[in-house]
């Protein structure tokens, strides 16, 4: 059995379980950490790429900052710079292709937010059968990197041989 079809299994597996049903760590649970503002935490999760992976990591990314009680300014920039970087993970990896898995990182530091979503790399588009297309000037894509840009502090992004990561990290202010 191929490393694939055993994901697949997998996947059909936990199909019907709610992605936010896995355990989360309080920061007052850190070995010791306090609760206080100042408290380092971060947390890994990863998803199937389809449809549902970008609201799931919005709602991750909401549901980890609210316990940091951050401005909510903060927290809503980072839900919607998350949600673009995942929907880039669909649409332009294999991460968005069937089998696909995409990875979120968030880390709350106190004064500075960083979050990011690790894909698997450019798509195949002998596999996806899709061709190349021409985006008009005016089309509906290539917003999503503005986006990010004017709600967050930095971003950037980086390749391995197999996979390709966006972050940005947003200043907290004092």
């Amino acid at each position: 059995m191929t490393d694939s079809q055993r994901l697949q299994e997998h996947v059909q597996e936990d199909s019907a379980a709610d992605p936010f049903d896995a355990p989360i760590v309080e920061p007052s649970e850190l070995a010791g950490a306090s609760a206080e503002r100042s408290a380092t935490d971060h947390t890994v999760w990863s998803c199937v790429g389809n449809l549902t992976a970008v609201r799931s990591i919005r709602g991750r990314v909401r549901e980890f900052l609210e316990r940091f009680q951050l401005p909510d300014a903060v927290v809503d920039d980072a839900e919607l710079a998350a949600s673009e970087l995942a929907t880039n993970a669909l649409l332009h990896s294999r991460s968005g292709q069937t089998g696909g898995v995409m990875t979120l990182f968030i880390r709350c530091e106190h004064p500075l937010v960083r979050v990011a979503v690790a894909d698997q790399g450019e798509k195949n588009s002998e596999v996806s059968g899709e061709t190349a297309t021409v985006r008009e000037e005016n089309g509906d894509y290539g917003r999503g990197m503005l986006i990010i840009e004017s709600c967050t502090s930095r971003s950037g992004e980086y390749w391995s041989d197999s996979t390709h990561t966006a972050w940005f990290e947003i200043d907290v202010p004092t």
